[in-house]
């Protein structure tokens, strides 16, 4: 077996980094009331952490007053009760070229997490591989 050139064992590395990243950013719960700025609600109007410092932790609009050494910021929001982000936002992160989006606000948006479906589900001819939802095209997966 051939041994890994530096390059490529840094690019394992990265993709390793990035995995965690997207367990920590999937695992989230988002919304909640910031420990650190309790009145930072009040002050804004976004409840809670809505913000993801990739490769991090969830933020506040009062946490990010700071500096994060130059990483992107991803900043959550909510579509009938489910966290969403923006593609732009997070393409790089989560690999979404064969997830399906959606139009929000001029900006086209991913679902962080499974949806659950009420009854059957709409019928189609493209399906999710993971929880059966109907897709709009051939070219989404999920």
């Amino acid at each position: 077996m051939k041994m890994p050139s530096l390059g490529e064992m840094a690019l394992l590395d990265a993709d390793r980094a990035a995995l965690a990243c997207l367990c920590i950013l999937l695992e989230t719960i988002f919304f909640d009331e910031c420990p650190e700025h309790p009145d930072a609600s009040r002050v804004t109007r976004s409840v809670g952490c809505n913000l993801f410092y990739a490769n991090c932790r969830p933020l506040c609009s009062g946490c990010i007053e700071g500096e994060h050494d130059g990483r992107r910021i991803i900043q959550t929001r909510k579509s009938s009760r489910h966290n969403i982000a923006k593609v732009k936002d997070v393409e790089s992160l989560l690999g979404i070229g064969n997830r399906q989006t959606y139009p929000q606000n001029n900006d086209l948006v991913v679902f962080l997490n499974k949806r659950p479906m009420e009854g059957n589900g709409k019928p189609g001819e493209y399906r999710c591989k993971h929880c059966d939802r109907a897709l709009l095209t051939w070219m989404q997966e999920y």
